[in-house]
């Protein structure tokens, strides 16, 4: 097996250390960070999903003491392995590398790469469904996350508003992910959407940022904007 801690440090471009430096206080991990690029992360992640010893790298999964980068490349060849991997082999990788997301970049550059959730909907709500109570924060946020982005089509708009609305609000990076949400709901199903904001569902500051979002979007119109202004709390 190749030293992926090796590979990864060799991606460090030299005299970067002006961009470690900003990422570190971006992405606000607790991880050693290296300062790899996320393109450099993508390309070796794709190198490592085609390598024949793929399997003994996902086994191992990221250690005791990973860096930030480990945790990130192993979410990120795990995703693109996904396609050719039993799919409650795929949910049982991830679930066991989700307690060690520290970072909002985790969760959502990570769950964004499982294209393949896309055509197993309800089995993917199923199995990650109970993050919606979970204690941690970045578990809560993993779950938005997979409701934002595989559950606003139209089919399951509704009932993903629903569940945004029953996720314990308080935490920082959870509260940000539902907001960030709904401004994509609004975008997407602005007429769905909407009726939600006229009702005291949300915490002021969840409600507050949804709607400063979505008024940021250019497909939200100057008109819908500036009611989306006048429901502000």
């Amino acid at each position: 097996m190749i030293d992926i801690r090796e590979r990864l440090k060799a991606l460090v471009v030299p005299n970067d250390e002006e961009y470690r430096e900003f990422n570190k206080r971006i992405v606000a991990t607790n991880y050693k960070l290296l300062g790899v690029r996320t393109p450099a992360l993508r390309k070796l992640a794709k190198e490592i999903a085609a390598w024949p010893q793929v399997q003994e790298y996902l086994w191992e999964g990221v250690g005791a003491d990973p860096l930030y980068e480990e945790v990130m490349l192993y979410g990120l060849v795990l995703a693109a392995r996904a396609r050719r991997m039993p799919l409650d082999e795929v949910f049982t990788r991830l679930e066991r590398l989700i307690p060690y997301f520290d970072s909002w970049a985790h969760v959502d550059v990570i769950i964004s790469d499982f294209k393949i959730f896309k055509k197993h909907q309800v089995g993917v709500f199923n199995r990650f469904a109970p993050l919606k109570n979970h204690p941690g924060e970045f578990e809560k946020r993993t779950f938005v996350i997979v409701l934002m982005d595989y559950f606003l089509d139209a089919a399951h708009i509704d009932a993903t508003l629903e569940e945004l609305a029953g996720v314990p609000q308080g935490q920082y990076y959870v509260d940000m992910a539902i907001a960030w949400a709904l401004s994509v709901a609004l975008v997407k199903h602005y007429d769905r959407t909407e009726p939600l904001l006229r009702r005291p569902v949300f915490s002021k500051f969840v409600h507050n940022k949804a709607i400063q979002k979505a008024r940021e979007s250019f497909r939200i119109t100057p008109e819908q904007k500036e009611y989306l202004k006048s429901l502000k709390i």
